[in-house]
């Protein structure tokens, strides 16, 4: 009773001070059955305990209870998670992994900037690239002339980059094609359609906004198809959850409440995702400013409306489309929507209502793809090991479509079908069917 007492007190006042994430008892709960390890894709990789979940809760559990220092092997543990949440789904006891791990990041970002430690790609990407979409917007722009122009191509043919690294030649190939950019409608409503009168906004994103803006588009023209008055608010930026899921938790808040603001101030009925990370991170903004006197109640109003679009469709109901189109399909489930936010049948009700597609069951249609946000780009080698697994069983599937809801996946995919010659499209629900109801 004493050392739980006194774990208590650690929790409370200096373990996870200021984070408002995990209480203590998450760290207990965990039974350390090992149910967990099957699931997770890095002990799958290593066999090794220190890179499996319960591994890392006790390493998280030593740190807290002061019995362990932050250490370079505890941060590369942490850092080596996927953060796919397969485990979350797989354990009896109900341990939220995620959020543990998500304390114990905004920890380690915390003791590395007293340290002085902080990583110059961590620095560049969080407090250069995604604090002003406006900087996102110009990198996108000076790589789609980089591709334009043919650069890109002869680069790649070249085989330039492999004079300074392999892993650089490769992660060329992988930055993803950036296409024009269309501005998004204030207000979008479809004529002679039967309207709901239900108003719902929908969020751009950041990653989504540059290199996807053609699911944002699709995502407009499907809300509008079915009846709503559709609301985009402009000047977005990321919703949080890079600088949540990296340890920045001020930079996180301060997204949170602009992001926030956006869509109180517009008074919608349901806010519509498209992007499963981004949507997981959302559902968890009351959560993360319960103790905002001001955001408090606008943080538990978001959370009540926001939805993943396919989610959204499916419980909403959705127009079937008139027009056929013989396709095979098959589904990739996003680490964050199905684990995250426990969607999975939703996406495919949505395929198996399009007339004519020939729906194709994924074998480990739920285990990771190796993309995780930046981690095909930080850990480029373990990465394609879990790409190359994906891809077989896509290949097997012998499907002409991969359905994805989230960029990250969808990236890796697509560079996936390239590099192990699976020979697939890749596209988002939403966008195969908005291609559905236009019959193209």
């Amino acid at each position: 009773m004493n050392s739980e007492v006194k774990n208590n007190q650690i929790h409370k006042n200096d373990f996870f001070s200021g984070i408002p994430l995990p209480d203590y008892d998450q760290l207990v709960n965990c039974m350390h059955c090992g149910l967990c390890l099957p699931a997770c894709p890095t002990y799958a990789l290593t066999g090794l305990e220190k890179h499996s979940p319960r591994g890392r809760i006790r390493m998280i559990k030593a740190v807290a209870d002061k019995d362990l220092e932050i250490t370079p092997g505890y941060i590369q543990s942490l850092d080596f998670c996927l953060d796919c949440q397969a485990c979350v789904t797989a354990c009896p006891a109900g341990v939220e992994y995620g959020q543990l791990v998500e304390a114990a990041h905004h920890q380690i970002s915390a003791f590395q900037k007293k340290s002085g430690k902080t990583s110059f790609l961590k620095t560049v990407l969080l407090n250069g690239l995604f604090k002003k979409q406006q900087r996102l917007h110009l990198a996108a722009s000076l790589l789609r002339i980089y591709q334009k122009i043919g650069l890109h191509k002869i680069v790649v043919k070249s085989g330039f980059l492999k004079i300074f690294s392999t892993k650089l030649h490769e992660l060329n190939i992988l930055s993803p094609k950036v296409s024009g950019y269309k501005p998004y409608p204030k207000f979008f409503q479809k004529e002679n359609s039967d309207s709901t009168g239900i108003k719902v906004g929908v969020v751009t994103g950041c990653i989504q906004d540059v290199f996807f803006n053609n699911v944002n588009h699709d995502t407009i023209d499907v809300l509008a198809y079915n009846g709503y008055q559709v609301i985009t608010p402009a000047n977005q930026q990321c919703c949080g959850s890079v600088f949540g899921h990296n340890g920045e938790l001020d930079l996180a808040k301060k997204a949170v409440r602009d992001l926030i603001d956006l869509f109180w101030n517009e008074k919608v009925e349901h806010i519509i995702i498209n992007s499963a990370g981004c949507g997981s991170y959302m559902k968890h903004y009351d959560t993360l400013l319960h103790d905002d006197a001001v955001y408090k109640d606008k943080a538990a109003w978001f959370v009540s409306r926001v939805k993943d679009v396919s989610e959204f469709l499916a419980d909403q109901g959705f127009k079937r489309p008139e027009n056929t189109l013989n396709l095979k399909v098959t589904y990739h489930e996003p680490c964050h929507l199905v684990h995250g936010q426990k969607i999975s049948n939703q996406p495919r009700e949505i395929i198996k209502a399009l007339p004519g597609a020939e729906f194709i069951e994924l074998q480990e249609s739920d285990w990771c793809c190796g993309s995780a946000g930046i981690y095909n780009v930080t850990h480029y080698e373990d990465s394609m090991k879990l790409l190359d697994r994906k891809m077989d069983k896509i290949k097997k599937s012998g499907a002409q479509y991969v359905v994805s809801g989230n960029p990250g996946c969808m990236i890796q995919l697509v560079y996936g079908s390239n590099k192990f010659n699976a020979g697939v499209e890749v596209i988002h629900p939403v966008s195969l069917l908005n291609m559905f109801y236009k019959g193209e």
